[in-house]
């Protein structure tokens, strides 16, 4: 994909950041959706009361926040007030600072204008943790040189800092919206590997209700918790430890960290669900699969994406790859 230049950024947001030209990125969206996306800083009362009061106008005219967007349109708001004339738009804090060291590459699993998928090191963060710091889609927008500030390339899924393997960057405000909705749909299969401890039964399902507990980051098994699947086999035994391969049919936090605990069986390395024995949790989001959807581009219609398996996997690198 092209890198966008200055000229571009200036189609989507004006220099005052006062007025939104609607791209076909954001073709469709609820105005109040747009609003707290690229604004995320400013109070959502202070969102909803200059909607209310007709502070935000579309085209020229008063407008709501259930309103869908349409390509050409110009959204007008109030941001530039002296109150927020010191915030950052939320595009801004995902953008990496300006740094003479330079950025390292993405490893590059497929891309083109639709979809970037790429295998994401273990250690490094799906999203910044603070304005300007380092993460995957910073790297992203790095290399791509992204200058534009109504819209950024954005993940469809995430994986855990210390997950490695295939990631989605959705291209465009379309191409999100439609992953997502695959996503959602499972239309889109998940395929993870994992070594864990003890010797596993051949295969099974794991549905077990999740909760996550926020203040210790940490998901426990819950019977008023959400649905949560995972259906896994085992492709390998070496010694007391097992290699599965286990596709998360739904999408919570820690859901494999968490399932394969609660069946005794915690992922080596994984210390918060009782893995010990490696430095990080031996997991990797090793495929997608593409289901034959024709509004997907015709390259990925019936397609596996896969992430080689990291170094730390690599003993068992054969018995995955060679099946």
């Amino acid at each position: 994909m092209e890198c966008l230049c200055a000229e571009t950024f200036l189609e989507g947001l004006s220099t005052d950041m006062s007025e939104l030209h609607i791209s076909a990125d954001n073709d469709g969206r609820r105005v109040d959706r747009v609003l707290r996306t690229l604004w995320r800083d400013v109070p959502l009362g202070a969102v909803m009361k200059a909607i209310r009061t007709g502070e935000v106008r579309l085209d020229g005219k008063k407008t709501k926040g259930d309103v869908r967007l349409s390509e050409g349109q110009i959204l007008t708001v109030p941001w530039n007030d002296a109150e927020y004339s010191g915030r950052r738009t939320a595009m801004e804090n995902e953008l990496p600072k300006q740094s003479t060291k330079k950025t390292p590459s993405l490893s590059t699993l497929y891309k083109d204008d639709y979809v970037w998928i790429v295998n994401k090191p273990a250690g490094l963060l799906v999203q910044p943790d603070k304005a300007g710091g380092d993460s995957l889609i910073a790297r992203a927008l790095a290399e791509l040189n992204w200058t534009r500030r109504d819209f950024c390339p954005a993940t469809v899924q995430r994986l855990d800092r210390n997950t490695s393997g295939a990631v989605m960057i959705a291209m465009t405000g379309a191409a999100q919206r439609h992953l997502a909705e695959l996503i959602r749909d499972r239309a889109i299969r998940k395929i993870y590997i994992a070594e864990v401890h003890g010797i596993t039964d051949d295969g099974g399902r794991i549905d077990i209700p999740l909760s996550k507990d926020a203040g210790i980051n940490k998901v426990r098994p819950d019977s008023e918790g959400m649905p949560a699947l995972t259906i896994y086999k085992r492709t390998a035994v070496r010694g007391d430890k097992s290699l599965i391969e286990a596709e998360l049919v739904t999408g919570r936090p820690h859901q494999a960290r968490a399932h394969l605990a609660a069946i005794g069986h915690p992922i080596v390395g994984d210390i918060k669900y009782g893995g010990k024995g490696a430095k990080r949790p031996l997991l990797h989001a090793y495929a997608l699969i593409f289901p034959d959807d024709p509004t997907l581009p015709k390259e990925l219609q019936c397609r596996t994406i896969t992430a080689p398996v990291p170094h730390d996997l690599q003993k068992y690198a054969k018995d995955v790859n060679g099946r």
